[in-house]
């Protein structure tokens, strides 16, 4: 249900934002509308990728009040939105590296890793056949959430086209969040598991985290 509604209320404010067809000026006005809709967006990617790996602990009640507690990934999200948003000035297709990593990098610093690109390289080492279909997935969905949106832009027009576009590709963020996630866990269970069955104790992938 957070999933959900934070897919319809995103989508809701990029709609508003486009109300009346503005025109890009140097106005405060103008300038208040693009804020308010990076706002929206970096607040959506940061609830929903908490959610994602709550939904893939099986833990979905209070998610909401975990993703408050979780203000690392709030962070992440901005920084990551500003590289992709940077790249994609130089050419539209860029993003979508900015999107692989994010979707590898967000479930370990929502679950509280102090490095989350040691935890995203050893999901990778620990199942790279499943994260290469992951990545297959991932760029087809990123092709064709823009064919939509293209097909969408000459029959709909204004706020409508808006909404279903943001809808469209909430709904698809959340989708792949939840699946990169779903990696992200088993692949920690089963460093877990060979600790467990190792001699010291001790898996390859023990120190990977490094918080509680």
């Amino acid at each position: 249900m957070v999933l959900a509604a934070v897919v319809v209320v995103s989508a809701l404010v990029q709609a508003l934002t486009v109300l009346g067809d503005p025109v890009p000026t140097s106005s405060l006005g103008f300038a208040g509308l693009v804020a308010a809709s990076a706002a929206a967006l970096v607040i959506a990617l940061w609830i929903t990728a908490s959610t994602a790996l709550d939904v893939a602990d099986g833990k979905a009640s209070d998610a909401l009040g975990r993703a408050w507690r979780r203000p690392r990934v709030l962070m992440w999200c901005v920084a990551l939105t500003l590289v992709a948003v940077a790249l994609a000035i130089l050419f539209p297709l860029l993003p979508i590296i900015v999107i692989l990593v994010a979707l590898l990098v967000l479930p370990a610093v929502a679950d509280g890793q102090q490095n989350p690109f040691r935890a995203a390289s050893a999901t990778v080492r620990q199942s790279p056949g499943r994260c290469a279909i992951a990545a297959v997935v991932t760029i087809v969905a990123y092709v064709l959430a823009w064919v939509v949106a293209l097909v969408l832009g000459f029959f709909v027009t204004g706020v409508v086209a808006a909404f279903v576009t943001w809808l469209w590709f909430g709904a698809n963020t959340a989708a792949l969040l939840i699946l990169w996630s779903r990696l992200y866990r088993r692949a920690a269970m089963l460093r877990r598991h060979s600790a467990a069955g190792s001699p010291t104790g001790r898996g390859l992938g023990d120190d990977v985290r490094d918080s509680s």
